[in-house]
C-alpha cells in the first residue's frame, strides 16, 4: 500500500498510509486522547501491542490515516500462523466518527488482504455498536454467531463475524 489522500465527507483532507515503526507513540498518543465513549466497546492495545505489529509486518497489513500531521486511526488485520486468515481492528479517534473514515480504511485493508491472497478476515464488534455493525456488513462480513462480553467493566453482547475473500 502506498500513501493515498483522501477528501472526509466534511471538506476535511486525511491521508492514508502503512504502519510505520516511527509511528508508535504517535499510535499510543491517538489512544490516550480517544473518548471513554471511542473506546467504549474495544481494548486500546498497549506499547507493547504496538511494537509486536511494528517488529512483526509479515504477520499484520496495519495502517494508518492522519490529518494535520496527526495520527487519527489505525487499522489492521493480524494474520494467523499460516497466513492464512486475519483478524480485522479498526480504532477511530472521536472527532472523525461519522465522515467516512471508517469506510475508507476497510476499502484500503481489504484490498491488501485480497492482494495477499487471505481466505477469510474474521471480527468480532459490540452488537450495541450500530455504525459498526453497519459499516462490516456493508463490506460483506457475516454475522457468525453472539457472544457475551466485558469491556471496560461492562458486559455487552459482541458479534463474531466474518468474511471469506478466496475459496
Amino acid at each position: 500500500m502506498e500513501q493515498k489522500t483522501y477528501t472526509l465527507n466534511d471538506g476535511r483532507e486525511v491521508h492514508l498510509r502503512p504502519l510505520q515503526p516511527s509511528d508508535k507513540e504517535q499510535l499510543v498518543q491517538l489512544y490516550r486522547s480517544m473518548s471513554d465513549s471511542a473506546l467504549r466497546w474495544t481494548k486500546a492495545p498497549t506499547g507493547e501491542q504496538i511494537e509486536q505489529i511494528i517488529q512483526y509486518p509479515d504477520y499484520y497489513i496495519s495502517l494508518v490515516t492522519e490529518h494535520n500531521d496527526t495520527i487519527i486511526g489505525h487499522g489492521e488485520i493480524k494474520k494467523d500462523s499460516e497466513k492464512r486468515n486475519g483478524d480485522l481492528n479498526i480504532h477511530l479517534h472521536q472527532d472523525y466518527h461519522g465522515v467516512g473514515l471508517g469506510t475508507m480504511m476497510m476499502i484500503a485493508l481489504m484490498s491488501d488482504a485480497n492482494g495477499q491472497e487471505l481466505h477469510r478476515i474474521n471480527l468480532q464488534v459490540a452488537a450495541e455498536n450500530r455504525k459498526a455493525v453497519r459499516l462490516f456488513r456493508k463490506f460483506g462480513f457475516q454475522q457468525q454467531r453472539t457472544i457475551r462480553e466485558t469491556s471496560r467493566r461492562t458486559e455487552h453482547d459482541a458479534y463474531i463475524m466474518s468474511k471469506v475473500l478466496k475459496v
